[in-house]
């Protein structure tokens, strides 16, 4: 079997925009089931049913009944805080004087960074 002639699919993978989470509001209003939306988004099922729980918070109505219900708001908060904690970790450690002593000097003092580390070192050579 040449490569032309293989059988595995080209997987697609793509995160939930902020629009495709409003989608989920109106079609979950409408009574849709949580794989009947995702059919209308090309989604997965258990991808819509993830968001929902994700982004379903506890509402009272006016004769103080409990119920979820997912908001696109509160799931795109929850995508945008974990997208904070993505992305490698500082390579000084964890030294945030030393990070902010550098971003002064390079940022309000327009040091280059080989002279903000030729300064650092004197410093330290100094000690």
């Amino acid at each position: 079997m040449g490569q032309q002639q293989n059988n595995t699919k080209k997987r697609i993978w793509k995160q939930l925009s902020e629009r495709e989470r409003y989608q989920i509001v109106i079609l979950l209003q409408t009574g849709l089931s949580p794989t009947e939306v995702g059919r209308q988004l090309g989604q997965d099922r258990r991808t819509i049913e993830r968001e929902i729980a994700k982004g379903s918070v506890l509402q009272v109505d006016s004769e103080w009944r409990e119920r979820y219900q997912y908001g696109a708001d509160t799931g795109q908060r929850i995508k945008r805080e974990r997208d904070t904690n993505k992305g490698r970790p500082l390579k000084i450690g964890h030294d945030h004087r030393l990070a902010e002593y550098i971003e002064e000097k390079i940022g309000e003092e327009k040091y280059s960074p080989d002279a903000v580390i030729g300064e650092i070192k004197a410093k330290r050579t100094a000690v």
